[in-house]
């Protein structure tokens, strides 16, 4: 067979999709300078361009445009071979694909509790970022915050999108207002730019008061901080909720600001709620989240 490396085209395909070789760099676990040299070796062998690279900016060739669908789908089915054969023999499994933050503060910690209650039953966890309402083949189902379930799909909610501050305990019994937050560091998320704007809107803060910001690329790491005590970060319920009950983490403004559109979902075919093992499952996140 007449290809370039596995490994190349698998790099091609994360940048194409998520339009960065950065992320793609993060997803794959691997360094950016890794990425853009497997990128390179499949054009070369390609003898096609798939990137216009300009400062700054990345953008999809003509040839790009035309082969990231065609990959993207061509490793969609190869999952799916492999994922058939991965099954375990004779038992019931259910793939679960969910934002790597999600799967790290809410999921995860959940699970043996599940394991326990339903040891027949095997959830398989995959990490997943770009379109929240993408239902791969060889997934059940995925848990993503959305706008709903997406055309061909069905669901249901899990949480709100509600959004507030939260510090650890030592810092935070030094914020008794809003205004306080002046003092602080705002650990921000690079993907959501506009959520302590918005936040500090509703609190009446003018956001150009609070100049000392630390980014991060994803909400986990900026959580992290927030336990490291380096400042505020804005949380979602089911990122912080065990941390809160634990007293690692205190909320220490009421205000929330909920998202008119989006919410947590499971997202799923219609009808896969008719297969036992799934149905166990949505009946344990039902449960789990009461």
């Amino acid at each position: 067979m007449n290809l370039p490396s596995l490994k190349g085209l698998r790099a091609v395909e994360a940048a194409i999709r998520l339009g960065s070789f950065t992320r793609a760099a993060d997803e794959l676990n691997v360094t950016q300078t890794a990425i853009s040299r497997l990128v390179r070796e499949v054009e070369l062998w390609l003898g096609h361009s798939l990137f216009e690279r300009r400062a700054n900016t990345l953008e999809l060739s003509e040839s790009g445009r035309v082969f990231g669908p065609r990959l993207s789908d061509a490793f969609r089915e190869l999952e799916a071979a492999v994922s058939s054969l991965q099954r375990r023999p004779g038992g019931p499994a259910v793939t679960i694909a969910v934002g790597p933050t999600f799967a790290m503060r809410w999921l995860i910690p959940r699970l043996p509790g599940f394991q326990r209650a339903h040891p027949g039953i095997e959830v398989r966890v995959v990490t997943a970022i770009g379109d929240p309402t993408e239902l791969r083949p060889d997934w059940t189902a995925t848990i993503r915050l959305a706008d709903g379930p997406g055309a061909g799909h069905a669901g249901r909610q899990l949480f709100t999108a509600a959004l507030f501050p939260v510090a650890a305990p030592a810092l935070a019994a030094q914020l008794k207002k809003p205004a306080d937050l002046a003092r602080q560091t705002l650990l921000e998320v690079e993907h959501s730019p506009q959520d302590w704007p918005r936040w500090l809107a509703a609190a009446g803060v003018d956001p150009a008061k609070l100049r000392r910001r630390l980014s991060f690329d994803y909400s986990a790491f900026a959580l992290q901080a927030a336990l490291d005590g380096l400042g505020v970060a804005l949380a979602r319920a089911p990122y912080v909720a065990d941390d809160l009950a634990a007293g690692r983490l205190v909320k220490p403004f009421e205000l929330t600001v909920e998202e008119e559109r989006r919410a947590w979902y499971v997202i799923h075919r219609p009808g896969a709620e008719k297969e036992t093992p799934f149905l166990v499952f949505l009946e344990w996140l039902a449960a789990v989240q009461e």
